[in-house]
C-alpha cells in the first residue's frame, strides 16, 4: 500500500503540473490529496458522482480548480484503491473553499456521500511545484 501511494503522489504531481498552465508565471500551488478506498456496493462511478458534487459547488462559489482521480495500472494494484486530488490556483482560494464547504456547512451533503461511497486512511495538503511545461 505505501509503494501505490508513492507511485500515485508522483502519478498525480506529475500529470497536475499542467493544471494552471494558463498562468504560466505562477509555478506553485496548493493541493488536497484523498488516499481512499471504494466501499462494498459503490463503484467508480459513484465516486465521479461526488466529484461532480464538489465541481458544482465551486462553480456555485466562482472558485478555480481542477480535481483528478488516480488508479493504479502497474505495481501494487488495488481495484478498490483510488487517489482524489483537488487543486486551487492560490492559497487564498483554497482557503475560501474550505471554509465554504467545511465550516459554512455548503459541502455537508457532498461530504456525508463521500464518506457513503469512499474509506480514505490518509489525507495530505501539498504545493505543488511546476518545474517544466510542454505544450
Amino acid at each position: 500500500m505505501q509503494l501505490f501511494k508513492i507511485l500515485t503522489t508522483t502519478f498525480i504531481t506529475i500529470f497536475s503540473l499542467n493544471s494552471f498552465s494558463q498562468n504560466v508565471s505562477m509555478s506553485t500551488f496548493p493541493a488536497e490529496i484523498w488516499y481512499c478506498e471504494i466501499n462494498e456496493g459503490f463503484t467508480m462511478d459513484d465516486v465521479r458522482e461526488v466529484s461532480m458534487g464538489v465541481k458544482k459547488f465551486s462553480e456555485e462559489n466562482g472558485m478555480k480548480g481542477t480535481q483528478y482521480l488516480t488508479t493504479t495500472f502497474m505495481g501494487s494494484m488495488n481495484p478498490k484503491g483510488f487517489e482524489l486530488m483537488t487543486a486551487w490556483p492560490s492559497f487564498e482560494v483554497m482557503g475560501k473553499g474550505f471554509d465554504d464547504f467545511f465550516t459554512t456547512g455548503a459541502g455537508n451533503e457532498v461530504f456525508a456521500r463521500w464518506g457513503e461511497v469512499t474509506s480514505c486512511d490518509k489525507r495530505e495538503l501539498v504545493t505543488i511545484e511546476r518545474t517544466w511545461s510542454i505544450r
